[in-house]
């Protein structure tokens, strides 16, 4: 489970920087991101996408990281949503804004090694689904 907190912890730092880059004032400018990439987005600024960095990728992954580190189960299913929902991040990323950059690649293989090792460890130890009904 330590290798899962260590992708869910990245992940989370990644998500961080990336919306204090979008939400900052000059702070995609700065890492060489311009509002010309948003041409086929539906908005003109990187505010929704900064938002949802910190609060789903950041906070989802810090919680699932948190979770992990105090050995309860629920946080590798919701490290594999996380890698799961990032994955789906990136790729409509790609869609909106007609390019491939190295760093959505990044955080591609990132979110795929944190999906399949968060499912490898649910199937290792058996855990239960969260919330649902278990008879002894």
């Amino acid at each position: 489970m330590k290798r899962l907190v260590i992708f869910d912890l990245i992940m989370a730092i990644l998500g961080a920087t990336g919306a204090g880059a979008a939400l900052i004032p000059g702070g995609a400018a700065s890492m060489g991101v311009s509002t010309d990439m948003l041409v086929h987005a539906p908005f003109k600024t990187f505010l929704v996408p900064g938002i949802f960095l910190l609060v789903v990728i950041f906070g989802g992954n810090l919680i699932s990281g948190i979770l992990l580190g105090k050995g309860l189960g629920i946080g590798a299913y919701l490290s594999a949503f996380m890698g799961f929902i990032t994955g789906v991040w990136i790729i409509i990323q790609w869609l909106l804004m007609a390019a491939i950059f190295p760093i959505q690649i990044i955080f591609m293989i990132i979110s795929l090694i944190q999906l399949t090792l968060a499912l490898w460890l649910i199937r290792k130890y058996k855990l239960p689904v969260p919330f649902s009904a278990y008879q002894h």
